[in-house]
């Protein structure tokens, strides 16, 4: 059975969605991107009938992880695709118009016409690996910008810079303890880490971002 397809385009307070089925192609509709959002959206399919659908994404860092989350709780098939793909699929239609709402009928009619692969959230381990790799690389970026400004900043505030850039070390340092720990404490993923490592070039860092961020790397 072919299924209707959901195409989804997530911003950071919202998602607009369009479902493509037997009956034809719904508006847009908007629902908010968090918890109570989600819930409007399944009452919303239980009105259309759409009890179980494709549901297509970007990868769009974290705003739509929560969301691809509970549609696939809920039984639904979902994808969650590069947007390269959207866009070269975009080029292919002479999409010229960007909306949110276009956007999500976009990605709608990508879906139904490649139907890609299925996703699955990260196994808890590599949702929390994601959690500490990601706020690294946020401390880090703020203890440059830190570090920026110290080398122009007037002398009566270098000494609050100063200080928060140390603070800002500290809690690095801290994160990436958390790092190693969490890889000692779950063999299965130091020992995937420790075979990265073992390929010239490829340092711990990198390692903890490529299992971060592509669970299914050995694919």
């Amino acid at each position: 059975m072919t299924l209707p397809v959901l195409g989804i385009d997530v911003s950071k307070k919202q998602f607009h969605v369009v479902l493509i089925g037997a009956a034809g192609r719904t508006p847009a509709h908007a629902f908010a991107n968090r918890a109570a959002g989600f819930v409007q959206l399944a009452a919303w399919l239980q009105r259309q009938d759409a009890t179980c659908v494709h549901a297509c994404l970007e990868a769009t860092g974290s705003y739509g992880e929560e969301l691809a989350r509970f549609l696939h709780q809920a039984g639904h098939r979902v994808s969650v695709v590069n947007p390269r793909q959207i866009r070269a699929f975009a080029d292919s239609q002479l999409a010229r118009n960007k909306t949110d709402p276009l956007d999500a009928g976009l990605i709608a009619r990508f879906c139904q016409a490649h139907r890609p692969p299925a996703w699955s959230p990260p196994p808890p381990e590599v949702a929390e690996l994601e959690a500490l790799v990601r706020r690294l690389d946020a401390l880090e970026e703020m203890r440059q910008q830190e570090a920026n400004r110290l080398e122009v900043a007037r002398p009566s505030v270098q000494p609050s810079i100063a200080e928060h850039l140390a603070f800002l070390q500290q809690q690095i340092a801290t994160t990436q303890q958390a790092i190693r720990d969490h890889f000692d404490s779950h063999p299965d993923l130091r020992a995937r880490r420790d075979l990265l490592v073992s390929i010239p070039g490829i340092a711990e860092k990198t390692a903890a971002k490529l299992l971060a961020e592509i669970p299914q790397l050995e694919q």
